[in-house]
């Protein structure tokens, strides 16, 4: 058995972590009650992750958690990171100011009936698997949603491909496939990636003469389970000269709905080596991906776009907003891809270096290129061993902007439910 045949199964759900932290303290387990709440607005399908208390003792062996309100029971995953345990679980639907309590408990079966997300590690990156049950064969299948491409060639990693259940693509294929109905233009646009055109002068968007390169160094903490699957990622940021510039810490959590569609949260902190780091005003940034012909709206195959403020088409280019949103056809269904700011993020709500013809990207950086500001007016400097976190949320999502909620789902990420744990 390779390394990565052993990690998938002694990581899968989180079996082995639980059965290294039981507690000395018990020797069953204690109830644990959790009460979700929500703000002044509604919320549909929020993610929820948790600490949970040192002192808990939890099963191990064969089978899964879940969270019971009367006769409503949805799936929980614990898992374990620095040696803290962590709960996590969707909440579909709660109504303004609804209250609701939750016990955990634990259900002894077979992994094999148990749907969820699976991590693996290679070579070439991070493997992103869905793991649904088949009644028939009593098996569970894989398919998969998308890989981190590790490599960092030929100037970063990004991820591709990413995939509907159907497995089309969320993405342009080509250059990473030749595909000749493509349209071949941008060749750096590649996947779903994080850069910047002008960082302390260096081009890192573009892969023209003199680029520079962001260099996967290390991933850490995969998580697989139920509810969600996860990693960190490690990135160095090295100029033409060789010099490194910048450090990142990347965190990537995917959460498969119980509807079909595919939340995307991607954290990340870009610290300053030993110099301050100058984030450049210019429109080529920052977190984005380039999507198929058939949502781009200027191809004229029934593709669309609109931003929160209700702009559309090529009017939203440059404008701040707190999403955007793509749809049209793939695979012969429809399909969108909507990307959300963090309400805490710098410049928030941030403009938006979207294009009709399918370059979907987010910048807070590009002032001037966008209209609103004199030139420079973007810049924004990082000092020497400090730190700019930013967050987005991407929905991988059916049908078109209103029948994906697309709205609401950008108020339960900037207004998430508040969460008590109780261990009795």
């Amino acid at each position: 058995m390779d390394n990565v045949q052993r990690f998938s199964r002694l990581a899968l759900f989180g079996v082995m972590a639980l059965a290294s932290c039981v507690s000395a303290l018990a020797d069953k387990p204690k109830q644990i009650d959790v009460e979700v709440s929500a703000g002044k607005s509604a919320l549909v399908n929020a993610p929820v992750i948790v600490a949970l208390p040192d002192t808990v003792s939890l099963y191990t062996g064969d089978g899964h958690f879940v969270l019971q309100s009367g006769s409503d029971t949805i799936p929980a995953q614990v898992f374990y990171q620095e040696g803290r345990a962590f709960l996590a679980f969707i909440v579909n639907a709660l109504s303004a100011q609804e209250r609701r309590a939750y016990r955990l408990l634990w259900q002894a079966n077979s992994l094999e009936s148990q749907s969820g997300v699976e991590i693996n590690e290679s070579q070439k990156g991070v493997e992103v698997l869905f793991i649904q049950p088949n009644p028939s064969t009593q098996k569970r299948e894989r398919h998969l949603f998308t890989r981190y491409l590790t490599p960092s060639l030929p100037n970063k990693p990004f991820f591709y491909p990413i995939l509907t259940p159907e497995g089309s693509h969320f993405t342009r294929q080509w250059p990473l496939e030749e595909i000749a109905t493509d349209t071949h233009d941008h060749p750096h646009h590649r996947g779903l990636w994080f850069t910047h055109g002008e960082v302390n002068g260096v081009d890192f968007w573009s892969e023209q003469k003199a680029f520079g390169k962001t260099v996967h160094t290390l991933t850490k903490n995969p998580v697989s389970g139920s509810v969600f699957g996860g990693f960190q990622a490690s990135t160095v940021w090295i100029t033409p000269k060789g010099e490194h510039i910048a450090d990142d810490e990347r965190t990537i959590r995917i959460f498969p709905l119980s509807n079909g569609d595919t939340l995307f949260d991607f954290d990340i902190t870009l610290t300053a080596n030993k110099i301050n780091l100058v984030m450049g005003d210019t429109k080529e940034g920052m977190f984005g991906l380039r999507l198929p012909d058939t949502l781009a709206p200027s191809k004229k195959l029934g593709g669309s776009m609109i931003n929160s403020r209700g702009q559309k088409l090529a009017a939203l280019w440059g404008k701040p907003a707190e999403w955007v949103d793509y749809f049209g056809t793939i695979g012969g269904k429809t399909y969108g891809v909507a990307m959300l700011d963090g309400a805490a993020n710098l410049r928030h709500p941030q403009t938006w270096h979207a294009r009709d013809y399918g370059l979907f990207a987010i910048n807070p950086f590009g002032l001037h290129d966008f209209g609103l500001g004199a030139k420079g007016a973007g810049d924004y400097v990082i000092p020497a061993g400090k730190s700019l976190s930013l967050k987005y949320r991407l929905v991988f999502h059916h049908g078109n902007t209103d029948e994906a909620n697309i709205a609401n789902h950008y108020t339960t990420y900037s207004e998430p439910p508040q969460v008590k744990v109780t261990v009795r």
